[in-house]
């Protein structure tokens, strides 16, 4: 049960972010970014498309345990990157330090995660 929940929250966390997938003023709010570059818009929506298919991993992987190692690893390497990345480049304030404390606070369930499907 424990396992289904803190993938449940992983694809909460993934999927949050899709709207630039339909909607690329959403940019604007989630990153604190103009749409009017066309390649950081390319990029960003391609960002949205990708964090969705992870979440739509994780939220397999709440109901099939057969899911949940690929899960497991897709959502790590998501947020230990990300995390990774804006430490990286000094911890920007702003728009992107909400998405780390979002992804930091994901480590809790992803660590439930880890532990129900690996060590279990």
């Amino acid at each position: 049960m424990w396992s289904a929940v803190a993938f449940a929250l992983l694809a909460v966390v993934h999927l949050l972010p899709v709207a630039p997938v339909f909607a690329p003023e959403a940019l604007t709010r989630l990153y604190g970014v103009q749409a009017g570059d066309t390649t950081l818009l390319v990029l960003l929506r391609h960002r949205a498309v990708l964090l969705a298919l992870v979440g739509l991993l994780c939220l397999w992987a709440a109901a099939s345990p057969t899911a949940r190692p690929t899960a497991l690893l897709a959502a790590s390497v998501n947020i230990a990157s990300y995390l990774a990345f804006y430490s990286l480049y000094g911890a920007p304030a702003g728009p992107l330090r909400t998405v780390a404390i979002v992804d930091a606070v994901a480590i809790a369930p992803l660590a439930v995660a880890a532990w129900t499907t690996l060590v279990r």
